[in-house]
């Protein structure tokens, strides 16, 4: 966490003066959207959990739910644009710190609490420019790392999971100077699934799956 809150105060603090002369330019009628950029963003995030147990012996199951899961993030992104005529092709990785949690009090194996505290995604990126905006398509490989702690009455227990699944999504990014972009864009992720099989209720494995959509914010520096 205090690693990319770093990053981002480098991030910004170095074009500092650069952004301080384009601010007092008009944004570009026509604008290149070819080159390396990188830049900060921060959202919030919803999502579903869905978990139920299964027998160790027998498979069975006989508890199963859903909880939301949300919380507030923010992270930096790097990424390259090549741009044909109005068509943008791109690739784009970012990496983000992440407050998204929820918890249920299951039936057998006590309080479930989730939370993803660190996400990343590597995606392609397809855009059509209008001049100074850009609207695009995202999508590629998303990946999470999960923290689940179970309680039931004294006893406790917690796994640490990465799981890597995909990422799908749209936005609108606007050049307001010639090398500066703000951003808006929507995701829809899915991380796929892990099973813990924890000390509240040992005999049981608990497969759990999560989802997320999240809504972001960002400004990117071209160089």
């Amino acid at each position: 966490m205090k690693s990319i809150l770093v990053a981002c105060t480098i991030l910004i603090a170095l074009p500092g003066g650069a952004f301080a002369a384009d601010a007092l330019v008009s944004p570009p009628t026509v604008y290149d959207w070819s080159g390396f950029y990188g830049g900060v963003q921060t959202g919030y995030g919803w999502g579903r959990v869905k978990s139920h147990d299964e027998s160790k012996s027998t498979g069975n199951s006989d508890w199963a739910d859903t909880w939301n899961s949300n919380g507030v993030l923010g992270g930096i992104h790097l990424g390259y644009n090549q741009a044909y005529d109005s068509l943008v092709l791109g690739a784009e990785a970012d990496i983000e710190a992440s407050g998204m949690s929820g918890s249920v009090d299951s039936r057998f194996a006590g309080n479930i609490n989730t939370k993803i505290d660190v996400q990343g995604s590597l995606r392609a990126r397809l855009g059509y420019a209008m001049g100074p905006a850009l609207l695009y398509a995202t999508g590629g490989l998303a990946v999470a790392h999960f923290k689940t702690h179970y309680v039931e009455g004294t006893t406790t227990d917690s796994s640490s999971n990465t799981k890597a699944g995909w990422t799908l999504g749209a936005g609108v990014e606007y050049a307001f100077a010639p090398n500066w972009t703000t951003r808006v864009e929507y995701r829809y992720s899915d991380f796929g699934k892990f099973t813990d099989n924890p000390a509240t209720d040992s005999g049981y494995l608990y497969p759990t799956h999560m989802t997320t959509n999240t809504v972001r914010v960002g400004f990117s520096y071209k160089f």
